[in-house]
């Protein structure tokens, strides 16, 4: 008699994510239970050809996720600060700097902490969960000391984490760890737009401008190694406060793999946040900026675990081969 296959719930299974998350736990022979507003998408529909059992809840009510994670071993929770943030930019951006990221703030706190009541209350009344693995972000208000305060889609995930540690006197929290996301690799096309790729040529090179020092190491992420993190993390003890790195890097030796890769010449050149203020007004480039600055100034913060103290063998994705198999064509016809 075969053995009954694990669960995995996965939230935001047809994002970057979720979606990778899906991908590796199929891979590893789990029953993979995709959580989506739509299961008539045809993300949704092609997740379930996979093999991915899709269904419905909305994080907007915590009531449609408690059966959606209803006998799950795993439940993996993401949530989207940037969609309720940019639909919000054009009436809220009138109103201050800072309305958009309040507005996106509390849309992301009430929606975490919607999908951790759901979890603990599973948790009470099966007592199947294993672990719960949040997808966060450290504070950068308290990891710069208050000097940095419009990084919100950082400090939204980082009170979600704070909830779920008190959450039920914490009995959640002693099956939970936590997964921080770096800076993704693929930020350069995703908001080169927004920050003004088309304005960045200058005498044949590509100027990729950023706060904080040039050399000034960073956490960059390839998304489709999330599975792999999530993976470590149901492999270890829970409580672990992840660092999901695919490589750290600097922005200089980003830019100059990126040029031996497109065969464009480029250049890093640093610019204050007022200046990225003023080149994406609305919010978005002041909270790009300082989630950048804080990086560069204060580092990440807690004691963050790396992938390979979890498992020295995993296999990560180099920013090399992210860059050779992205797609740049139409990046590059923008610039």
């Amino acid at each position: 008699m075969a053995m009954e296959k694990k669960i995995i719930a996965v939230l935001g299974v047809t994002g970057n994510q979720g979606g990778s998350v899906a991908k590796k736990f199929l891979s590893l022979g789990w029953h993979v239970r995709g959580i989506t507003r739509s299961a008539s998408s045809n993300s949704a529909k092609a997740l379930s050809a996979q093999g991915v059992e899709i269904v419905e809840a909305d994080i907007d009510y915590p009531a449609t996720l408690i059966p959606a994670f209803s006998g799950a071993h795993i439940i993996f929770a993401v949530t989207d600060f940037w969609a309720p943030f940019f639909s919000s930019i054009p009436t809220l951006s009138k109103i201050s700097d800072r309305a958009t990221g309040e507005h996106a703030y509390a849309i992301e706190l009430k929606r975490g902490k919607n999908i951790v009541d759901a979890a603990a209350s599973v948790l009470e009344k099966e007592g199947k969960l294993e672990r719960f693995i949040w997808s966060t972000l450290p504070s950068f208000k308290e990891q710069s000391k208050g000097k940095y305060t419009y990084v919100y889609h950082f400090d939204s995930k980082a009170a979600v984490s704070e909830y779920l540690k008190g959450k039920d006197g914490g009995k959640l929290w002693e099956k939970s760890s936590l997964l921080n996301m770096g800076f993704y690799a693929d930020n350069m096309i995703t908001y080169g737009g927004i920050m003004g790729a088309a304005k960045n040529m200058e005498e044949g090179k590509y100027i990729y401008r950023k706060p904080g020092k040039n050399t000034a190491i960073h956490p960059f992420v390839i998304p489709s190694d999330t599975g792999a993190f999530v993976d470590l993390l149901v492999r270890s003890p829970p409580k672990q406060d992840l660092l999901g790195v695919s490589e750290v890097s600097n922005y200089v030796t980003y830019m100059k793999i990126w040029s031996e890769v497109t065969g464009v010449p480029s250049e890093v050149r640093e610019i204050s946040v007022e200046e990225a203020d003023k080149a994406a007004p609305g919010g978005v480039g002041r909270e790009a900026a300082e989630s950048t600055a804080t990086s560069a100034e204060f580092g990440w913060g807690r004691e963050l675990v790396m992938p390979k103290d979890l498992d020295p063998n995993v296999e990560l994705t180099s920013l090399r081969t992210y860059m050779e198999n992205e797609d740049w064509k139409t990046f590059l016809s923008k610039i």
